[in-house]
């Protein structure tokens, strides 16, 4: 049974959006307008708890997958995981997009620092929604879920930006807290942390059951711990899937932001083998990720557009979590334990599914997992995986970052950098635990 965002929940969000504060670690960046519409002091009871959840699940919309026009919602963490990666390259002309898909960002770009804002502005959100819930409406399924998507956005900080991200606080009563710095796992072990919470609060509930889980398997799986994955894995149907609801109407929050960028705007364009490391997204045809050619350019007039057509409209809404990844975490975790006919049989029951060609044994272990990247790459396209799985192979199965991300010769001119990750915005310096001559620990892998 797939879980589905209640299909009210746009109408609730127009008037709960701004209840969950920001949550950068500055308190300029901390600071909320008060709309005049709906403040945390009179938001109480039932009622009151259940817009904080609408609100957070707007706010975590926004940072995943929605949100389009005004910089200060101008797509989440799939559009611009997707530039970094290799499924996307720009086809307009913003030079502070430029310097994402060109692997060299400098830490005071402004379309970045909206990003990273709108994912802690989700994370401290979703916290709130859940201590409302959990105040007001003990033993209510939804604050498993408010603790699950916040669960994904300390993976999200961890698959997409370096060590070092600060994480304050905006409690629902309270001075704002100013955040300390974390390292890459510890990011990792806070989600686990939170998909724990989810997991103890599903209430009966086999859909947060299962969102707890696949977090939680996700989480191990960026740990290195494929053991752990695979059993948390286990107990998820391969046709269960929770999925982020999308809006094509006035609000431009709500949103699908790949599609708007892609087709609307024409400032993103499908990549093909790009860098000469990418997925043959379009020489390989899959229908995993169709796609068209526009038969024209992109917003610079220049670059060749293709419309990926996996999310064909501003309402198509976006999977977050599903069983499909389950399988694929498995058979990630038999090619670790040795077992790569196990891990073959995983991929090619998968590829039944969809009516695709069975694979065949590739031959070598490094092979074995090219092969089994690229069946990820396709399966969970434009989902802010593939950024966190090129960070993986260099981290965890010893790849020079040069053969895994796009490298050489950039499409508009020059060469690739060196960026394997967002940096920490230059506007987090305000923060007393930061050290501003070096806001990343490292821009590692």
């Amino acid at each position: 049974m797939k879980n589905r965002l209640n299909r009210f929940w746009p109408t609730l969000v127009a008037a709960a959006f701004l209840i969950g504060a920001s949550a950068c670690d500055t308190d300029q960046l901390l600071e909320v307008i008060d709309p005049d519409l709906v403040t945390p002091d009179n938001v109480q009871g039932e009622k009151g708890a259940s817009l904080f959840w609408a609100g957070a699940l707007g706010q975590f919309s926004t940072a995943f997958s929605n949100g389009t026009g005004a910089q200060s919602h101008a797509g989440g963490q799939a559009l611009y995981s997707g530039m970094l990666s290799d499924e996307f390259i720009l086809s307009g002309t913003f030079p502070s997009r430029n310097e994402v898909d060109r692997r060299e960002m400098d830490e005071r770009n402004g379309t970045l620092l909206n990003v990273y804002r709108n994912l802690h502005q989700a994370r401290v959100g979703l916290k709130n929604a859940a201590e409302k819930l959990e105040e007001f409406v003990p033993g209510d399924s939804r604050i498993a879920e408010m603790w699950s998507l916040n669960g994904f956005t300390y993976l999200m900080f961890g698959e997409n930006y370096c060590s070092g991200v600060p994480f304050g606080e905006t409690p629902n009563e309270g001075d704002v807290i100013q955040g300390e710095r974390t390292t890459t796992s510890e990011m990792f072990n806070t989600a686990l942390e939170r998909f724990g919470r989810g997991a103890a609060a599903a209430a009966g509930s086999a859909d947060q059951a299962n969102l707890a889980s696949i977090g939680e398997a996700r989480a191990q799986l960026n740990l290195g711990n494929y053991a752990a994955a695979a059993a948390a894995a286990a107990s998820v149907p391969t046709e269960w899937a929770y999925i982020i609801r999308a809006q094509g109407g006035g609000d431009t929050r709500l949103r699908n932001a790949i599609f708007d960028f892609n087709h609307s705007q024409r400032r993103w364009s499908l990549a093909d083998g790009e860098g000469g490391n990418g997925v043959q997204f379009r020489s390989q045809t899959d229908s995993r990720v169709p796609w068209e050619d526009s038969g024209g350019f992109g917003f610079d007039e220049e670059t060749r557009l293709f419309h990926q057509l996996k999310f064909a409209s501003w309402d198509d809404d976006v999977q977050l979590a599903t069983g499909i990844e389950a399988r694929l975490i498995e058979a990630e975790a038999a090619l670790d334990g040795g077992s790569a006919t196990a891990a073959l049989t995983i991929l090619n029951d998968l590829r039944a599914m969809e009516g695709l060609d069975a694979l065949t044994d590739a031959g070598s272990a490094a092979a074995r997992v090219d092969q089994l990247f690229e069946e990820r790459a396709r399966w969970l396209f434009g989902t802010s995986h593939r950024l966190g799985d090129l960070r993986r192979l260099v981290r965890q199965y010893n790849r020079d970052q040069a053969t895994v991300f796009p490298s050489g010769g950039f499409h508009k001119g020059g060469q690739y950098g060196p960026d394997m990750n967002f940096p920490i915005p230059f506007e987090e310096s305000e923060n007393p635990n930061v050290e501003p001559a070096s806001l990343c620990f490292d821009r590692n892998a």
